[in-house]
């Protein structure tokens, strides 16, 4: 998504987008010619939002907005289309499976150090008792 939010080189970007569009198009078992350079860029951008309506996609922008190769409305046409693809291969998202925590052996050194450090305090304390005595 990022190559498509912002403008770089909205020739290639154009290009690109055209070119990612039918790739999905033809992923979701549509058939859709790829697009050559020099194809009307007015005739492939029909055709895209066509295929995206066909899905029932509602499409509430100009077709001049696709034309820059980038923005929002590329976004949202990618976005639309890579569901389609999802939804065609029955997609399903599956809850993670976290490996179980086992206990870290450094734990348990620290909170034996600390015993330590609290034994050499008790007889640090103790024998300076009787030391003063």
């Amino acid at each position: 998504r990022h190559y498509f939010a912002l403008p770089t080189n909205p020739g290639e970007q154009f290009y690109m987008f055209c070119t990612l569009a039918a790739w999905l198009i033809n992923k979701t078992g549509h058939h859709f010619d790829q697009p050559q350079e020099s194809d009307d860029p007015n005739a492939t951008i029909s055709n895209i939002l066509l295929e995206l309506r066909s899905f029932g996609n509602s499409v509430d922008f100009p077709p001049s907005k696709l034309k820059a190769g980038y923005g929002e409305q590329v976004c949202y046409v990618l976005d639309c289309l890579a569901e389609e693809v999802l939804k065609h291969i029955s997609f399903s998202w599956k809850r993670p499976a976290y490996p179980a925590e086992e206990q870290d052996d450094e734990t348990v050194v620290e909170d034996d150090a600390e015993l330590t450090l609290n034994k050499i305090e008790d007889e640090i304390a103790v024998s300076s008792r009787i030391g003063n005595c």
